[in-house]
C-alpha cells in the first residue's frame, strides 16, 4: 500500500481541512509521519507571516529531498497566491482555497498541475469529518473568508470573501465529534462573522449548548465587535461555553488601528472588555497584538503599553509587523527597523509572561475542570475552561476531564485531582 505524510502550517482552520483529507486519504493509502520517506506529500501551506512561507518553501524542498519521486500536493492560502512562484516547481498538485473537497480524487486519478482559482468561490465547502485523532479536543470549522480587509492582512486575497457551513450541517458534525471528543472548538477565518441566513453565531451556540455528550464548547477567536450582549450573556450562563475569549487587539493606539483599518477605538475596545468583565469575573481574555507597524513612533508605542496595562489582557500572542505585497500596508510610509521590532516584541512578551501569571493566582485554591492533553510518568497537563495551562499530580487518561483545585503557581500551574 503507498503512503503518504501530511505537514500541517498555519491556523486551525487548515488543521481541521487537513483532518478531512487525512480522513479521506487513509480509505485508500496508508498514513507515515512527515519525517518519513512517503509516496505522497500533502502540505498544508501558511502565508500570514514570513515565517510561515519560509516553514512551507522548506517543507516543500525537503519533501522532494526525502523522496525524489514522491508525488508532493500544497494546499491554502500559500499556494492561492504563490502558485507561479518557483519554489512551486517542485510541487506536483497545487490546491489553493477551493476544491479541497476533491483532494483525494485528484491524488488517485494522479492530476498534476495548478489547479487554484483565481476567483475563489462563494460557496462554503462542507467537509464534515467523522473523528478527531491525535487531539484531546477537536475543532469544527464553521465559516470561511474574510470582508474586513485590515491593511496589514493577505488572508482576504487567499480565502476570499465571507461564507458560512449550514447550521445542520455544523449541529450534526458535532454530535459525530462529541462521541469520541468532549471539547470542541469553533474555528473559522472570521467566526464571530458566522451566518446562515437569519440564523448567526449566537443561535448556532444556543443549540450547540443543546448536545448532551458536549462537555465544552470553546471560540477560537472573535472580534470585540461581533461579542454581542447576548453571547455575552449566554457564556454567563451557559455551563458548557469556556469562559475564555481570544479578541484580537492588533494595535493599542487610535492613530495605528486606523491604520489598520481596524473597525473600533482603543477606548471602544476598553469599555468593551470591561463590560464583560463585569459580566463575567473570572473570564480569560488574550489577544494578537502586531508590533512595529508603519508609523508606530515610540511615543506611540509608549502610549499602546499604557492602554495594553489598562485592558490586563491574561496573555498575549505578539508578532513583529510582516509587509506583504499586495496589501495597503505595504505601501504605507514610515516601516520601522526590524531590530526595533525584535525590542518591542520582547516588551510585550515580558508583560505576557507576568500577566499570565498574574492571571492564574487568582485560581489558587478554586476548583477548575482540566481537560487532559499529555502525560508523562508522574504528572498529566492539561488546560483549564479558561484556558490555565496546568499541571496536575498523577496520571489520567488523555481526553478525560478532572476536575483538579490550584494549588500553587510559579514557572508552573501546579494542582491536584479533587477526589
Amino acid at each position: 500500500m503507498k503512503t503518504f505524510a501530511i505537514n500541517i502550517l498555519g491556523c486551525k482552520v487548515n488543521d481541521y481541512e487537513a483532518t478531512y483529507v487525512r480522513e479521506n486519504m487513509l480509505k485508500y493509502f496508508e498514513e507515515v509521519s512527515n519525517k518519513e520517506i512517503a509516496d505522497i506529500y500533502i502540505i498544508f501551506t501558511c502565508c500570514v507571516t514570513n515565517v510561515a512561507e519560509a516553514k512551507t518553501r522548506k517543507c516543500i524542498h525537503q519533501a522532494r529531498r526525502k523522496n525524489p519521486n514522491a508525488y508532493i500536493v500544497t494546499v491554502g492560502c500559500l499556494s492561492q497566491i504563490k502558485a507561479t512562484d518557483e519554489t512551486f516547481n517542485e510541487v506536483d498538485l497545487i490546491i489553493g482555497s477551493s476544491k479541497k473537497d476533491q483532494i483525494v480524487d485528484l491524488i488517485l486519478t494522479n492530476t498534476k498541475g495548478n489547479e487554484v482559482e483565481e476567483v475563489i468561490p462563494d460557496n462554503f465547502e462542507e467537509l464534515y469529518i467523522k473523528s478527531y485523532p491525535g487531539k484531546s479536543r477537536a475543532f469544527l470549522k464553521i465559516q470561511d473568508g474574510c470582508n474586513q480587509f485590515c491593511s496589514y492582512c493577505i488572508i482576504p486575497y487567499t480565502r476570499g470573501r465571507m461564507r458560512s457551513s449550514r447550521h445542520e450541517n455544523i449541529i450534526n458534525n458535532a454530535i459525530e465529534l462529541s462521541k469520541e471528543r468532549k471539547e470542541i472548538v469553533l474555528t473559522g477565518i472570521h467566526t464571530g462573522r458566522y451566518f446562515d441566513g437569519e440564523y448567526n453565531l449566537y443561535k448556532l451556540l444556543v443549540d450547540l449548548c443543546k448536545i448532551e455528550d458536549l462537555k465544552t464548547i470553546r471560540l477560537s477567536s472573535i472580534e470585540i465587535t461581533e461579542l454581542s450582549d447576548e453571547i455575552i450573556d449566554l457564556i454567563k450562563t451557559s455551563n458548557k461555553i469556556a469562559h475564555h475569549l481570544h479578541i484580537p487587539v492588533q494595535a493599542c493606539s487610535n492613530e495605528v488601528l486606523k491604520l489598520m483599518n481596524r473597525p473600533y477605538t482603543i477606548e471602544e475596545f476598553i469599555n468593551r472588555v470591561n463590560y464583560i468583565r463585569n459580566e463575567i469575573p473570572d473570564i480569560s481574555i488574550s489577544t494578537d497584538l502586531i508590533c512595529g507597524f508603519p508609523q508606530e513612533t515610540d511615543e506611540i508605542f509608549l502610549n499602546s503599553l499604557d492602554n495594553l496595562k489598562k485592558i490586563n489582557f491574561s496573555f498575549i500572542h505578539c508578532f513583529p509587523y510582516a509587509r506583504k505585497k499586495g496589501t495597503v500596508a505595504d505601501k504605507l510610509s514610515g516601516h520601522i527597523d526590524e531590530k526595533i521590532k525584535k525590542q518591542r516584541v520582547q516588551t510585550i512578551l515580558d508583560i505576557s509572561s507576568k500577566s499570565r501569571k498574574e492571571y492564574s493566582k487568582k485560581f489558587i485554591n478554586s476548583k477548575v475542570e482540566v481537560l487532559i492533553e499529555q502525560i508523562d510518568d508522574s504528572f498529566s497537563y492539561g488546560y483549564t475552561k479558561n484556558y490555565i495551562y496546568t499541571k496536575i499530580e498523577g496520571v489520567y487518561p488523555i481526553g478525560h476531564i478532572k476536575s483538579c483545585e490550584i494549588i500553587e503557581v510559579d514557572d508552573e500551574v501546579l494542582a491536584r485531582v479533587i477526589k
